[in-house]
């Protein structure tokens, strides 16, 4: 059997969102600087638009997200970004 993979959530702030490459695609990712002050992490956040056409993740906004932490030896993978707060 194998080891199991532990879940872990955490709050930060979007300091940078980015695009990338990959070929002719592109996904966005979304920089966060965890409040207990661990190493920034790019999450997924795909187009980031509201139904209207306006961003829905900003540069300031304070997110929680969730982290998974596999066997030894895999990378952690940081997922379900959500905004929360004034």
């Amino acid at each position: 059997m194998g080891a199991p993979t532990i879940k872990r959530t955490g709050n930060g702030t979007i300091n940078a969102i980015r695009k990338v490459w990959v070929d002719a695609t592109s996904t966005q990712f979304a920089m966060v600087l965890p409040d207990d002050g661990c190493a920034r992490l790019a999450i997924r956040i795909g187009p980031n638009l509201t139904a209207d056409g306006r961003d829905w993740f900003r540069v300031g906004d304070k997110v929680k997200y969730t982290v998974l932490m596999g066997p030894a030896g895999e990378l952690p993978k940081a997922q379900e970004l959500v905004k929360f707060g004034g």
